[in-house]
């Protein structure tokens, strides 16, 4: 079994007088090795990534979103088991669930139509900013995005330990 830890940042989500800085953290658990992506946000878009996509606007809901439209999107085609793990219910219970989406119609629907096809996935909810090192190492990975540190400073798993 292969485990996926997502999470999605929002900087400023709150304030509309402000940017918002957005970010995606995937963080990939295989054979023992742990491999961190990380995409910018900018104008709405996943930046610096081979999966494009439009957020419409960039909230921590739409980036939760995105999380998990990453995730899935390495796995598309591949053989194995998977399962993601990420702390929004939100985003978990409209594309795995059974949740009706009030806003974000469009990106949910893309997400959805995108976990209809890769099969061999399941999504549990893990709590956010609690005792799970691989979930705060996708939260580490999202907000590199949002505030867009550069490649070269963005710490490995192992190097990212030593900090936390």
């Amino acid at each position: 079994m292969i485990e996926i830890y997502v999470d999605g940042s929002a900087i400023n989500n709150e304030n509309p007088n402000v940017p918002t800085l957005g970010g995606v953290g995937v963080a990939i658990i295989e054979d023992g090795r742990i491999l961190g992506v990380r995409i910018k946000v900018s104008n709405h878009t996943l930046q610096d990534s081979q999966f494009p996509l439009n957020l419409k606007q960039t909230t921590n809901n739409t980036t939760e979103l995105a999380a998990i439209y990453v995730a899935l999107q390495v796995i598309k085609g591949k053989a194995g088991e998977y399962t993601i793990y990420g702390d929004s219910q939100y985003a978990g219970n409209l594309v795995f669930g059974n949740w009706k989406p009030k806003e974000n119609k469009e990106l949910v629907a893309k997400v959805k139509q995108l976990a209809s096809e890769v099969p061999n996935v399941t999504w549990e909810y893990v709590k956010a900013h609690a005792d799970n090192q691989y979930n705060n190492y996708a939260d580490y990975l999202a907000k590199s995005g949002a505030y867009k540190t550069p490649e070269r400073e963005v710490l490995s798993f192992d190097e990212w330990l030593l900090t936390a």
